[in-house]
């Protein structure tokens, strides 16, 4: 992953930045404790599996998962708020957003012993694994279906199947977690646009995509005949 490096003139690129600044200085004061979710992880999975440039999607926050002896830590240095409705702490870091998931304390369906066990550290960042990535993501788009973060979750979902395509399953890290409903959504996103976003539009590259997609569906190693309902 690229460092932050000297400032730009684009806003984006700017958000960006600092961002990543934020993060990699999370991740170094924390690195055993805290596990990053969400776009931020997915993003940092697709750099370092050499997914094509054009898939890259940069996040504007990042999600976190930390330990309640950490938490006490990260409270000494970063002022957190609560947010009681979705059941997760909030702060800011050089203006951009982070929101943390509380050990024991939070509305996630994967457990945080679960997720440090499967997590690896990429670039100094430690981050969940590309299974539990995708049980989060399902998870998460069935609560933004229809909003504005719906799409990019769904192109999140789409790029996390990819990686996976090219690296192999570990089914483990699944069978505990992946229900009936995530199988039927993974099987309707077959038919979402957001395989011609992803291609930038190129007709020709979405289906190619779309197909790669779709063949490892077609291996049920996702959508598994032990898949549940959850409860």
């Amino acid at each position: 992953m690229k460092r932050p490096g000297p400032d730009s003139d684009n806003d984006d690129d700017k958000a960006w930045l600092a961002l990543l600044k934020g993060i990699y200085e999370v991740a170094e004061t924390f690195p055993d404790d805290t596990v990053f979710i969400g776009g931020i992880a997915v993003y940092l999975h697709s750099v370092a599996s050499g997914l094509t440039p054009t898939l890259l999607e940069r996040s504007h926050d990042a999600d976190l998962y930390i330990s309640l002896l950490a938490y006490d830590d990260l409270r000494s240095i970063e002022t957190v708020t609560s947010n009681p409705r979705l059941r997760k702490k909030q702060f800011i870091k050089y203006g951009m957003d982070y929101d943390v998931y509380l050990e024991h304390n939070n509305n996630l369906l994967v457990s945080y012993a679960d997720i440090v066990a499967g997590s690896s550290v990429i670039d100094r960042v430690r981050v969940a694994s590309l299974e539990h990535l995708l049980v989060l993501k399902l998870m998460a788009l069935a609560g933004r279906s229809g909003t504005p973060k719906g799409p990019k979750d769904e192109r999140d979902v789409i790029r996390i199947v990819l990686l996976l395509k090219r690296q192999g399953v570990v089914r483990a890290r699944l069978e505990r977690y992946f229900t009936a409903d995530m199988a039927r959504t993974l099987d309707q996103l077959s038919h979402s646009q957001e395989f011609v976003t992803l291609a930038r539009g190129n007709l020709h590259e979405a289906r190619t995509l779309r197909d790669a997609y779709t063949a490892m569906l077609a291996k049920r190693t996702l959508t598994m005949k032990s898949s549940r309902r959850r409860p």
